[in-house]
């Protein structure tokens, strides 16, 4: 059985992580005049042992945690067994600090049993997870100009969820520093966790519109103080207010963030982007062909292709032709809209690191899985070529969402930049040998013409040389650069 702290999703952090913490706390405290600091998730007591070690007086370092069995990680500070998000008092600190838990409303009890406290005390960012809650809470309780240090979970910085979080952030904090975290920090602990260490400074009326936030991207060591040049990005905190859903870039090319801010123009404007049947139960409804005795009784079903399925693949599930009989009998059998079933068009992937779109037969179904519908095969084939560019691809992992889930709504912020027609006809004439050479031959090879397709359209998005070699490196190692 978990103790009540793994099970709310809390880790031990690395001492190199808390050292950098709270160093970094400590310098933005040099004007504060015996500052009082709060671990909200005590656990094992480093973050707390840290301080007192790098100087702070005792008496000046609180800590909370709401597993009775944790003992007070040292003498002579102010401790108690509480639940942080519950605390009601009057005090507030100079500084909060530490790794809060990070479970989910899916997986935790905690939520369904405090359900209507959580959803009253923080309905201005949405009850998501208990990181952001600890977050928000934090932020009440600090005094104005007091720090804010936190390792998190990295969901915050594009999961639409977090919008209004972010959007909370921006409005009321200056965000000193965000540093994405080595990918495996935690894996020590067995937490297969992709952090990010958030650092911000509660502010009382409007943030400085000249304020810069340092950002540092996926680090493979914990090197923060010192990170490679080419990880860091200084970016006006104004930006984050022009994108969508108010996302944190981080290291993102200021001329590919601009394409988010002059004369923006999103993908749904330019074609239908659908999703269409959720069956509610794959395992019941969907057949593989090698399930099927008559194939004419079932309509091939496109759901989710495969980081290999770029361009054209055939059909890996099939769905019985009485799907609208389904959908009357089982409540869970959603039809999302029908009058685009059976078109031609491009359908993509949702799930997993590596993005790639496909050509959608004529005939066929989909799932809930983005699906894009343009009105002539022209549209089609250059917008195939286009969602499989290294530009997109990098766009939606690094700017629009970071997760490995990429649903239609990511997809409808892609900015559009219509190409010359001389353009557009050279990407659709190698989308068509591309989508012909696979459907015949699976090891078709396809790196020369993906290749003149990306330099196609870095030309329409007018970027410079130096950017995409570092769109490309990203795209090569997706895995370890998010």
């Amino acid at each position: 059985m978990l103790s009540p702290r793994r099970a709310m999703g809390q880790y031990s952090t690395p001492q190199d992580t808390v050292d950098y913490m709270v160093n970094l706390t400590l310098n933005h405290l040099e004007s504060h005049h015996n500052p009082h600091i709060l671990d909200p998730s005590t656990g094992d007591g480093i973050f707390v042992k840290t301080l007192v070690r790098s100087g702070v007086p005792a008496r000046q370092v609180h800590s909370y945690d709401i597993d009775p069995s944790i003992p007070s990680p040292y003498d002579g500070i102010h401790f108690s067994h509480e639940d942080f998000l519950k605390v009601d008092q009057e005090e507030k600190f100079d500084a909060i600090i530490g790794n809060p838990p990070y479970k989910s409303k899916r997986q935790s009890t905690y939520f369904t049993d405090n359900k209507l406290f959580l959803a009253e005390q923080f309905r201005e960012i949405g009850v998501h997870n208990m990181y952001s809650l600890f977050i928000y809470k934090g932020l009440q309780m600090l005094k104005d100009n007091g720090i804010l240090s936190m390792i998190v979970q990295d969901s915050f910085l594009t999961n639409v969820y977090y919008k209004h979080f972010r959007k909370y952030l921006l409005s009321h904090t200056e965000l000193k520093e965000i540093i994405l975290a080595p990918r495996r920090l935690f894996h020590h602990g067995k937490a297969d966790v992709r952090t990010a260490i958030l650092t911000l400074q509660k502010k009382k009326g409007h943030v400085d519109s000249e304020h810069t936030v340092r950002l540092v991207d996926r680090l493979s060591q914990q090197e923060y103080s010192n990170p490679p040049k080419e990880r860091v990005q200084y970016l006006a905190q104004t930006t984050f207010n022009k994108l969508p859903n108010y996302n944190f870039a981080v290291n993102v090319p200021e001329e590919i963030l601009h394409l988010f801010q002059v004369r923006y123009t999103p993908l749904e404007k330019v074609v239908p982007i659908k999703t269409g049947i959720s069956t509610g139960d794959d395992g019941q409804f969907l057949k593989r062909e090698e399930e099927i005795e008559d194939l004419d009784e079932w309509i091939p079903f496109y759901k989710n292709g495969g980081a290999k399925d770029a361009w054209y693949y055939p059909p890996k599930f099939y769905l019985h032709r009485d799907w609208d009989t389904h959908s009357k009998k089982y409540e869970k059998f959603t039809l999302r809209n029908p009058t685009y079933f059976y078109r031609e068009g491009i359908t993509c992937s949702s799930m997993g690191v590596k993005f790639s779109a496909a050509y959608l037969p004529e005939g066929s179904l989909f799932g809930v899985n983005a699906n894009l519908f343009p009105e002539d095969r022209d549209d089609l084939y250059y917008l195939l070529g286009f969602l499989n560019s290294s530009l997109v691809k990098y766009i939606l992992r690094k700017v629009l969402n970071r997760t490995n889930m990429v649903t239609s709504g990511y997809i409808k912020k892609i900015p559009y930049i219509a190409p010359s027609r001389e353009k557009k006809d050279s990407v659709n004439k190698s989308v068509r040998q591309l989508v012909n050479g696979v459907k015949n031959n699976p090891d078709f090879p396809t790196q020369e013409l993906h290749e003149k397709i990306d330099t196609i359209i870095f030309d329409v998005y007018g970027i410079s040389e130096k950017q995409r070699g570092h769109v490309i490196a990203f795209c090569d190692d997706v895995l370890e650069q998010l």
